[in-house]
């Protein structure tokens, strides 16, 4: 089922904080959307096209799409923590400073990172498509921060950072989104 929101602004009117299933299932949609999304909009462009920044100052295809597996990498992380730990807490480590200053995505190609970023949203998208209601309430505290966060709360934050970096790659490769 597609997602029928086409921005990432109307995306957020309709994703508030306050989880439903009709929310949890427009999320879903959304996950599951962004590896197809990064498909398409790298289809026919050579890897040189794809390690060219899309304007001065911006980053390339590359680029964001190793922001995108970053900021996935860390933001699911805390989902996880969640489901599993009695007592579930997250360090603060920033995804592209921290995290990616580590793994270095960059030095690998492209068919690799889509791959990669596929199969990790496969395996999240068969964990949270199997959740009870109760379990997207469960809660993860982060560092630095004083209320808990639950899954439902990180699923929508990456889905709406997904959507809102996919938005801005079709309009700067001229897609239609």
């Amino acid at each position: 089922m597609p997602v029928k929101t086409r921005s990432k602004a109307a995306l957020h009117k309709r994703l508030t904080t306050r989880p439903s299933d009709e929310r949890i299932e427009l999320i879903l949609q959304v996950l599951a959307a962004s590896p197809v999304r990064l498909q398409k909009l790298s289809a026919g462009r050579s890897a040189a096209e794809l390690m060219t920044p899309l304007g001065a100052g911006e980053r390339s295809f590359k680029r964001d799409l190793t922001h995108l597996i970053y900021c996935a990498e860390r933001g699911t992380d805390p989902i996880f923590h969640a489901l599993i730990l009695k007592e579930p807490f997250v360090p603060r480590i920033h995804a592209e400073r921290d995290w990616g200053a580590l793994m270095k995505y960059e030095a690998f190609e492209i068919p690799e990172l889509m791959a990669y970023f596929s199969f990790r949203r496969a395996a999240l998208l068969h964990i949270l498509h199997g959740l009870k209601r109760p379990q997207w309430d469960r809660s993860v505290r982060r560092e630095g921060v004083k209320r808990t966060e639950s899954v439902y709360h990180w699923a929508r934050g990456l889905s709406l950072h997904e959507y809102g970096h996919l938005e801005d790659l079709a309009n700067k490769l001229g897609v239609p989104f």
